[in-house]
């Protein structure tokens, strides 16, 4: 979308875009603030499978940017945005009746594969709107926010509203997504898929090259190498050290995050005797210290803008644009983890410091190719985190 679309619809894609967020990462850790009635409900006797419900769902987010991300980018963004979440509330109102435990648990990763696209895809729209890079970065800088924060509200919501009906927060959950996705048919495509860039796409230009492609050459594109090419790119990514890296310190931070979900309600309810809500709000701290990271996101960028003006050397550095965030937020993050509740907002500005700069330096470094780069993030620290989950009941050690 260019800028004959106006900032009016730039703004609606930008919130759209959070919403949906929110909506579906909000999904991600519903069931954890519920697992006593859902152990109940469904006759979960064996303390591995506790942690199954949140685990399922991270193993369709696995899956579902490997083919979301790439789409997007060779076939335009709105078409993901109306299937992804689409696939996604279907299925959520299918958790909400379901039958036995293996049918929640395939519905939950359904959930997770329709939930996986607005990580990857909204980015690459942000990048299309957005080609300067301080009112991009600020965009993607809410997109994570939403992104942290979501999971934090959801055992909250389920903690009070499904204490004797596990059915209640799939309802909730369910009502959030009906309200976001009749928004998205409103979303104009930002994307101009007659623009192909790069040797991969079907030209044979070197990266970065603009070329219109006509309609008759549209029609001949070689779908057969975009599904061997486009379809591979974000595992490809992993190959390459800013992605491999970046990806790998995510992971770990995304994997302890949600082992926090399971950690809490065994601490304050077993140890405490807290109720499964109350409990669950304990996490809310850290979604404190998670906005306090967006000032400190928004004044680094007026400060980083201020000596650009005054030509200092420093500032042509591509890595002073987004790094030194996470050069605060890595230390603050590990030393958050020698306590567990009263410095979750300081581990909160860790995380999200962390998140932002890395997830923005990605988007600035790929640009149209952004959703692959954010795909294969998804990817790796998803599923690290559906891999660990189990652990998280002292039981299933």
């Amino acid at each position: 979308m260019t800028d004959r679309g106006g900032q009016g619809k730039k703004v609606y894609v930008v919130l759209v875009g959070l919403a949906l967020n929110f909506t579906t990462t909000f999904s991600s850790s519903l069931p954890s603030g519920s697992i006593d009635t859902l152990n109940v409900a469904f006759d979960v006797t064996q303390s591995q499978q506790v942690a199954l419900p949140v685990a399922i769902f991270l193993v369709g987010y696995v899956f579902g940017p490997l083919m979301f991300g790439p789409l997007s980018e060779h076939f335009g963004r709105k078409a993901g945005l109306i299937l992804a979440p689409g696939l996604y509330t279907i299925f959520t109102l299918a958790c909400s009746l379901a039958p036995n435990w293996s049918s929640l648990l395939t519905f939950r990763f359904l959930v997770g594969d329709g939930a996986s696209a607005p990580q990857t895809i909204t980015g690459g729209m942000y990048s299309d709107i957005y080609p300067d890079l301080i009112h991009r970065g600020r965009a993607v800088t809410l997109l994570g926010l939403t992104s942290n924060v979501g999971p934090l509200v959801g055992p909250v919501v389920a903690g009070f509203s499904s204490t004797r009906d596990w059915r209640w927060m799939f309802w909730i959950s369910l009502i959030m997504a009906v309200v976001t996705w009749p928004l998205l048919l409103f979303v104009p495509e930002t994307r101009d898929i007659d623009v192909v860039e790069g040797t991969d796409a079907v030209t044979g230009a070197n990266r970065g090259q603009r070329i219109r492609l006509d309609v008759t050459t549209l029609r001949a594109i070689n779908y057969r190498k975009f599904l061997a090419v486009g379809l591979t790119r974000p595992m490809r990514m992993l190959l390459e050290p800013l992605v491999f890296y970046t990806n790998l310190f995510l992971a770990y931070q995304y994997a302890i995050l949600f082992l926090y979900f399971e950690a809490y309600p065994i601490i304050f309810k077993g140890t405490y005797g807290m109720n499964s809500g109350v409990a669950a709000c304990l996490l809310l701290p850290i979604g404190i210290g998670a906005i306090a990271a967006i000032f400190i996101f928004l004044w680094y960028d007026k400060y980083l803008a201020t000596a650009k003006s005054q030509g200092k050397a420093w500032t042509r550095s591509e890595e002073y644009r987004r790094l030194p965030l996470a050069c605060l937020g890595g230390p603050l993050y590990a030393l958050s983890q020698f306590w567990l509740l009263y410095p979750a907002s300081p581990y909160g500005i860790g995380i999200d410091l962390t998140y932002l700069a890395l997830q923005n330096h990605l988007t600035d470094a790929y640009g149209v190719y952004s959703a692959s780069a954010l795909a294969s993030s998804v990817f790796t620290r998803n599923i690290l985190a559906a891999l660990i989950l189990p652990a998280g009941n002292p039981a299933a050690v």
